[in-house]
């Protein structure tokens, strides 16, 4: 008898803010679930084409950790450090076609996801009422905005990351020191 009541005091629980009308809301509509759309979408597409599947998720892992020790509520609600601004931008920069640019995406919005749904989970505790926030700034969440910013960063990186390596910059192969790499007619000994 004391399961069933229980599963009536959580019925309550979740009768007082029903899932099904905080998901449909327009804020958290825009602010989390067409965000969650995109990233599920991008990632079924470019998932095949990540060479180093295990570095990735190694980062996403140190992203997610380090966002979630950062993370703080303020006066302003709750505070994240976005690591994975930095850290997908610039994976993409240096490793090329091993980690497709339009991954970054649903990576950041993976390692801003769980650092956020974490900080509602705190809060519906000290509360004692259902999850908030999630997605609820709208165009404002850091759910919205992160992932966009940092696809953008990694677009702009990409092309210069080519360039870079067409020249032998961000690569695995190493010059050779018996290479002439001085102009012809000068020997590398009569300096």
């Amino acid at each position: 008898m004391h399961g069933i009541a229980w599963i009536s005091v959580e019925l309550l629980q979740v009768y007082h803010a029903l899932l099904a009308l905080y998901l449909n809301g327009l804020r958290t509509l825009v602010g989390a679930v067409i965000p969650g759309l995109i990233s599920l979408g991008l990632f079924i597409k470019y998932a095949n084409q990540i060479k180093d599947p295990k570095t990735i998720l190694g980062f996403l892992l140190f992203a997610v950790t380090l966002d979630l020790c950062t993370q703080y509520w303020g006066a302003n609600g709750l505070n994240l450090m976005i690591s994975g601004f930095v850290i997908w931008p610039v994976l993409v920069l240096l490793l090329g076609d091993r980690l497709p640019w339009p991954m970054a995406y649903p990576l950041a919005f993976v390692g801003t996801l769980i650092p956020d749904l974490y900080g509602a989970g705190m809060a519906s505790h000290w509360t004692r009422r259902w999850f908030f926030g999630v997605g609820g700034a709208g165009f404002h969440d850091g759910l919205f905005l992160v992932p966009m910013e940092t696809l953008i960063a990694a677009a702009v990186l990409n092309p210069f990351g080519t360039f870079m390596r067409k020249r032998g910059y961000f690569s695995r192969r190493r010059a050779s020191v018996d290479e002439d790499v001085y102009p012809e007619g000068r020997d590398r000994r009569a300096r």
